[in-house]
């Protein structure tokens, strides 16, 4: 699986940056059985249904579990009959940002990756995915607006609040070693 890197200072960030692209799928003619296998396999939650390169649905763990387990169905009834469609999907050009929203609006926890163009599915992007470089990027965003020339925060405004490591409240915080702390501890 591809582990996005982030350019130190980065200003925005991109679905293409974060997305998988190696993709397991199916067609909406393979067993239950078939798909949890995949799954099992390649360690991972979910399974994209094919038909031709398009999207037509997505089979999950909680679909497996939620559809087909506690309904009594069986290994060998078709991903169809349980298969999420249609599927609430990104376009690679997004940022990260906004479909984080889309991911709770949606109560979901992955999204499927659709170059608009050609209508052809390239990625996936999970919640985990984005979980993992959230804190990077927010420190690298952080710094980059002090660094930047008309982003750099202003010598002359006093910012308040709580000390990050006494927890002392105070009319002049800083920004010092990732944390937001009083003069006493920069």
């Amino acid at each position: 699986m591809r582990r996005p890197r982030l350019p130190f200072l980065k200003k925005k960030l991109k679905v293409s940056e974060l997305m998988t692209t190696d993709l397991i799928t199916v067609t909406s003619k393979t067993t239950l059985k078939e798909a949890a296998k995949k799954m099992a396999y390649h360690r991972i939650g979910n399974v994209l249904v094919l038909k031709n390169g398009k999207l037509e649905g997505i089979v999950t763990e909680a679909d497996i579990t939620r559809k087909a387990i506690s309904k009594g169905k069986g290994p060998n009834i078709k991903v169809i009959d349980i298969m999420s469609s249609p599927v609430k999907y990104v376009s690679p050009k997004e940022d990260v940002f906004h479909i984080s929203d889309k991911l709770l609006m949606n109560n979901v926890t992955r999204l499927p990756v659709i170059d608009i163009k050609n209508k052809k599915v390239v990625g996936i992007i999970t919640t985990k995915d984005i979980l993992r470089v959230v804190p990077d990027f927010l420190m690298n965003r952080i710094e980059w607006l002090r660094v930047h020339p008309g982003g750099k925060a202003k010598q002359d405004k006093n910012i308040k609040g709580v000390c990050e490591v006494c927890g002392k409240k105070t009319e002049d915080l800083r920004f010092s070693n990732g944390l937001w702390v009083c003069e006493e501890h920069e």
